[in-house]
């Protein structure tokens, strides 16, 4: 290194020769990190249609079982498809590798994990927002993000906040998502709503409350300080767009479905028969819930 004839060019070439080998190193990890997500992405898909190949095969077999069995057998089925991610720990994997990646960056770490787990929330809950799906996934994802909290104190409120905030957001999105697809409800899913319609309604009231649900039992199972935090953050976290979403939805399934439920008790009738002839029946019971609700439309 020559710095007295041409110190700019000495220490640029130093820069540069200490640089090369480590930059060459981190292409090289790049292109493994592109690959595993590849492979990952892969596996994931793979899962995704063995799931649906076994699900499909159980409610087969299901149709087979008498009556009694059948319909706890159905719920149960129902149940486990709702919470698939979570029992196989894709969503909860998913976050936790968001969240270290935005903690590595270190840059608006709050508002990254708000994006991140907002994004998660959203796209796990879609349009299903049954209750308690929306609290399992809220639950599952706020959890990951206190087990890291612990382990980084330092950005503890950043993390815990930003995941507050992130799954209240995702859901409103999910909600408004819905809200939009209510005016083209297929046939069996408009059937559903009109069966469950209070029961849907007063749900969709206590969105909020089911979320404060998902965050106080993270709370409880955290280790005191975290609790804490948890708990001030949640008390403290205003997101008035996640009720105006629920009203909005309420509103919308009163307007669609309201009038049709108040002036047809028939419908209702009609689907309780439906439910007593059972899934092998399900065609013919179908054909005549549906010949009710063109009788109505006419």
């Amino acid at each position: 290194m020559d710095l007295a004839t041409d110190p700019r060019r000495a220490i640029l070439a130093a820069i540069e020769e200490r640089k090369r080998p480590k930059i060459a190193k981190i292409q090289e990890l790049l292109t493994q990190i592109d690959r595993l997500e590849a492979q990952i992405t892969a596996q994931k898909q793979e899962l995704k249609s063995e799931l649906q190949e076994l699900f499909d095969s159980l409610e087969a077999q299901i149709r087979e079982l008498p009556e009694a069995q059948r319909q706890e057998a159905l719920k149960t089925l129902e149940e486990c498809k709702l919470q698939s991610l979570e029992f196989l720990g894709i969503l909860a994997e998913t976050t936790e590798s968001a969240i270290l990646g935005a903690l590595e960056n270190g840059q608006n770490i709050q508002e990254t994990v708000t994006e991140i787990t907002k994004d998660l929330t959203h796209q796990t809950i879609d349009i299903n927002v049954d209750p308690k799906h929306i609290k399992d996934v809220s639950k599952t994802i706020i959890g990951v993000a206190a087990t890291i909290a612990e382990a980084s104190v330092n950005y503890a409120d950043e993390i815990l906040r930003g995941a507050i905030l992130g799954t209240k957001q995702g859901i409103a999105k999910s909600l408004a998502k819905f809200n939009e697809t209510i005016e083209f409800t297929p046939d069996e899913a408009r059937n559903l709503i009109i069966q469950n319609y209070d029961e849907i309604v007063e749900n969709l009231g206590n969105i909020e409350l089911f979320w404060h649900q998902a965050i106080e039992e993270v709370a409880y199972g955290s280790e005191p300080g975290i609790k804490e935090r948890i708990l001030k953050i949640s008390e403290s976290t205003i997101f008035d767009k996640l009720k105006s979403e629920a009203q909005n939805v309420i509103a919308n399934i009163k307007k669609s479905w309201g009038d049709l439920i108040a002036e047809q008790p028939q419908i209702k009738k009609n689907i309780e028969e439906a439910k007593k002839l059972g899934l092998r029946a399900f065609a013919k019971a179908k054909e005549k819930i549906e010949e009710t609700i063109n009788a109505i439309n006419k």
